[in-house]
């Protein structure tokens, strides 16, 4: 137990040793990814759409051109009219119109801007896993080795009689079982390889810098409540959408105001010409019915999902918050359970030390040795367990 412990806390030190180097690496990769990402360009012009839509709800309405020619009797003649007008809201009404286009567009920019923050996430959360799976692997192949070279040893002592049936059958029982753990780490490396490879637009990347843990300092809980608070761009955007449904109620009582018309008018008839102009006036008296009340309950919907929005970014947190806590004091257990090392021994090593040295039956060494895989595969799984933790809560800074 003590020579596991020393072994697993230098594999603990080895891995701070490289979180300083590691995390610009791990930092660059994830920015390389999302500036290739194919979603997040998609994305990036409907955001630019939806923008250009809001402003385009403002624009005056087209002028309108018309031509009329009538004949006459013979000795009258014929008479023709052109006219050119033009249909124009209260003024009002385009002024509250382009505040609710401004609101609306800073909220799409933030949206998209929520969405990067989520790429970006999950591209960082799909490294961490990946990190995670070439631990495992690098675990699963030393086994393996290590195994292997022992069933080499055991069958050619089987075939000079040195070595028992059951023995020659436990190690190959076991070898094999190994050779399977390295088969499934590596298909799983493989898989998340080709994931972030798809999240890079399909293109290739370097991930060899990728072997251990970014180093992320943990705050405290009020931090990051107040970080995620005021930066979360989806809780922002929520802001806009509601200062935008506030302005269309205002727009809906301009828009009770009457509209008019202006326009330019030329005749001509039995030859003589004939200039003027003509205006209208329209009254909104059945196209703005109900209009207004639907605006009110717009908002007050906008202004729900608002306060329910920032209900919920306070939840995650906290979880998170939680998560990561618990995560890290289970490390700590680890740390305070294994000793400072003082050789850097490795723990496989000593263990086939002492089975060959006869200190050891082999049915202890291999229980020792799942014993090791074990614990040394529940250390990496919360190592990354709490990276992931350390990711979201730091999405937005640290």
């Amino acid at each position: 137990m003590k020579r596991l412990s020393i072994y697993v806390l230098y594999l603990t030190l080895m891995s701070l040793s490289a979180y300083a180097a590691q995390d610009r690496s791990f930092d660059s990769i994830v920015s390389e990814i999302l500036s290739n990402n194919q979603t997040l360009a998609a994305r990036r012009s409907s955001a630019k759409a939806e923008s250009l839509n809001a402003k385009a709800e403002n624009n005056l309405s087209d002028p309108e051109v018309e031509f009329e020619h009538q004949w006459g009797a013979r000795d009258v003649g014929n008479k023709w009219s052109l006219s050119v007008s033009q249909s124009f809201d209260w003024p009002g009404v385009y002024k509250s119109r382009a505040k609710t286009a401004d609101y609306k567009a800073k909220a799409f920019n933030l949206l998209y801007l929520a969405e990067e923050a989520d790429m970006r996430l999950r591209i960082s959360s799909t490294l961490a896993d990946y990190i995670a799976a070439r631990l495992q692997l690098q675990l699963a192949n030393d086994i393996n080795d290590n195994l292997s070279t022992l069933a080499d040893k055991i069958s050619l002592e089987f075939k000079h009689g040195e070595a028992t049936v059951i023995d020659f059958r436990k190690i190959e029982f076991e070898r094999i079982e190994a050779a399977n753990r390295a088969d499934a780490a590596l298909k799983l490396s493989e898989s998340l390889k080709y994931e972030i490879i798809a999240l890079n637009g399909g293109k290739s990347i370097d991930l060899d810098s990728m072997t251990s843990f970014p180093d992320i300092t943990m705050r405290s809980e009020d931090f990051y409540i107040d970080r995620h608070t005021a930066e979360d761009p989806a809780l922002l955007a929520s802001q806009y959408l509601n200062d935008a449904a506030n302005q269309t109620v205002k727009t809906a009582s301009a828009n009770a105001l009457p509209g008019f018309s202006l326009g330019y008018i030329h005749n001509v008839e039995i030859g003589d010409h004939f200039n003027g102009i003509k205006i209208g006036l329209s009254l909104p008296l059945f196209s703005n019915r109900h209009r207004r009340a639907a605006a009110l309950a717009e908002a007050e919907a906008t202004a729900s999902e608002s306060i329910e929005k920032s209900l919920e970014v306070q939840r995650r947190v906290m979880t998170e918050f939680q998560s990561a806590s618990s995560l890290s004091k289970r490390l700590a257990d680890y740390d305070r359970l294994f000793p400072m090392p003082d050789d850097g021994s490795d723990y496989l090593r000593l263990l086939r030390k002492s089975f060959d040295g006869g200190q050891m039956p082999l049915i202890v060494y291999l229980y020792e040795v799942n014993y090791y895989i074990e614990a040394r595969s529940t250390y990496i799984d919360l190592l990354h367990q709490h990276t992931l933790s350390m990711l979201s809560l730091s999405r937005f800074g640290n």
